[in-house]
C-alpha cells in the first residue's frame, strides 16, 4: 500500500516540474481569509464547528489569482480538469490546514470542490502545474501570511492604518471586512517569474478599490466570541 502511495506522489511531483502553459496575466492577487469571521453566524458550515487551532490565529489561503496590472483578470484559461490526487501528493493535512474548505466536513465527498473551483477559474491561468499551483500558494502563505499584529489582537481591535502598514502599506493591500469593520480577509499583489509569485508589489487601482474596510478601527473575530460594536 505504501509503495503505491509513494509511487503516486512521485508521479505527481515529477509531472509538476514543467510549465504546462504560459501564464495569462502578468501578476497575482493573493487572497487571504480570516476563518473566525468567515465562520461567524454560519450554522450550516460544518467545518466551522470544530476549527483547527491554526485557523484561529492565522490567515488561510483563499486563492492565488492571476491578474493584469493594467486592470482586470483572466479566468478559466484551459479545460484541464482538477486532479484529485494532487492534495494527497502535497499532503492532505497540509491542504486542510492552510487551504481548508470549512463549509463541509473533511469526510464529505464534496470537500475538494473548493480546490477544484480555484484551480478551474484561476489556476488554469497561472501556467503552473496543479501541484505547483497549490504548493506555491501554500508556500507564499507560510512565508508572508499573517502580520504579528493580527495574531496578537484576536478577539480585539486593531487600527486599520496599522494593519495596512503591516501588510506593506495602503498601496499594497486591499483589506476585506464584513460591515466595514469586521476583518474577513485581505488581498495582496505579487510579481511573478514563470508563473511563480516572487515579490510583493503595488496593487492596481481596481484591486485597491475592492478594499471594504471602511472603519478606522477593525475587529478581529475569535472563534466562539460575540461581536464587538465598532463605532469609529
Amino acid at each position: 500500500m505504501w509503495a503505491l502511495i509513494l509511487a503516486l506522489v512521485a508521479a505527481v511531483v515529477a509531472s509538476a516540474t514543467a510549465i504546462t502553459t504560459g501564464m495569462q496575466g502578468d501578476m497575482y492577487v493573493f487572497a487571504y481569509s480570516w476563518t473566525p469571521e468567515f465562520c461567524y453566524n454560519q450554522p450550516t458550515y460544518t467545518g466551522c464547528f470544530t476549527p483547527q487551532d491554526y485557523w484561529g490565529k492565522y490567515f488561510i489561503v483563499h486563492g492565488l489569482w492571476p491578474q493584469y496590472s493594467a486592470g482586470g483578470y483572466p479566468q478559466t484559461c484551459t479545460t484541464e480538469a482538477f486532479n484529485t490526487s494532487v492534495p494527497t501528493a502535497i499532503g492532505w493535512s497540509t491542504m486542510t490546514t492552510y487551504w481548508p474548505n470549512v463549509k463541509v466536513a473533511e469526510t464529505d465527498s464534496t470537500y475538494d470542490s473548493f480546490w477544484e473551483h480555484e484551480w478551474t477559474k484561476h489556476g488554469t491561468c497561472s501556467g503552473l502545474t496543479q501541484y505547483n499551483y497549490f504548493q506555491d500558494s501554500i508556500n507564499l502563505l507560510k512565508k508572508f501570511g499573517t502580520p504579528a499584529s493580527v495574531t496578537a489582537n484576536v478577539g480585539g481591535n486593531i487600527s486599520a492604518t496599522t494593519l495596512r502598514n503591516d501588510f506593506g502599506g495602503s498601496s499594497k493591500v486591499a483589506l476585506q471586512c464584513n460591515g466595514g469593520a469586521y476583518l474577513v480577509g485581505a488581498y495582496t499583489c505579487w510579481s511573478q517569474t514563470n508563473g511563480v509569485p516572487s515579490a510583493q508589489i503595488t496593487c492596481p487601482s481596481d484591486v485597491i478599490s475592492e478594499d471594504t474596510c471602511t472603519k478606522t478601527t477593525l475587529y478581529i473575530q475569535a472563534f466562539s466570541k460575540g461581536r464587538a460594536q465598532i463605532e469609529a
